[in-house]
């Protein structure tokens, strides 16, 4: 039976979870959505609101947004504001998807079944639930990745031609660490830290790489033994 429970987005506030905003502003996305449904869930690392001046800026853990910003007070806008902003947090998903049940998700992909975040949302339903949803495959719309690449690091993945999506998440429902880019994790990405290493491996004679190995294999081991307070077998 599905819940009918109405469930209330917050208006403007000055301070969210013990957190305090930069300014009075009204939570988006994650926020709005942790507050709207009660989620006990660890609050994702940057918390998104939707403030009355024209500036996006960043303060205090804060993303503050300007009204054009501002996503319709259901649980649609506030899931499309997410994926569109903040990228992908499965702990909430996760927790969102049991709290709402499926006849919300279903019904929010039933007004938009060829919008590319509806069939995201789709998508993350039934992989993190591994419950399917009252619909049937989608027949129209470009296939669009899960993750966006440009906000987390994702793989090339598969097609999921139900949902027509692709499937980029870099692991599975039980186990998927999600890795936001930053300046600084790009900047080491364009290194080519891997070649470089490479490189340098190919001018060092064999014998002397193994032996190396295996005196860092052995020490390692014995750092292990004593950890756990035991002691090594002889050999």
């Amino acid at each position: 039976m599905e819940s009918k429970t109405q469930h209330r987005f917050s208006g403007a506030v000055t301070v969210f979870h013990e957190s305090r905003l930069p300014e009075r502003a009204t939570p988006a996305g994650y926020s709005a959505l942790i507050g709207a449904y009660n989620l006990s869930v660890p609050l994702p690392r940057t918390l998104s609101a939707t403030g009355k001046r024209h500036k996006v800026y960043e303060d205090a853990g804060w993303r503050i947004l300007t009204p054009r910003h501002a996503p319709k007070a259901n649980i649609e806008g506030h899931l499309t504001f997410a994926l569109k902003y903040e990228g992908i947090d499965l702990a909430v998903l996760m927790r969102l998807f049991a709290a709402a049940g499926p006849g919300e998700i279903a019904a929010l992909v039933r007004a938009k079944p060829t919008g590319r975040y509806a069939r995201r949302i789709w998508f993350l339903y039934e992989w993190l639930t591994g419950e399917q949803l009252d619909l049937p495959a989608a027949e129209k719309g470009t296939y669009v990745p899960a993750v966006d690449p440009n906000k987390q690091w994702a793989i090339d993945g598969k097609n999921s031609p139900r949902h027509r999506v692709r499937n980029n998440l870099p692991g599975t429902s039980a186990f998927c660490p999600l890795i936001f880019r930053t300046k600084r994790l790009d900047a080491f990405i364009e290194m080519n830290l891997p070649a470089r290493a490479r490189a340098v491996v190919a001018n060092v004679p064999r014998d002397l790489l193994a032996r190396t190995a295996a005196f860092l294999l052995l020490k390692d081991s014995k750092s292990s033994y004593a950890i756990e307070g035991e002691r090594a077998p002889q050999s």
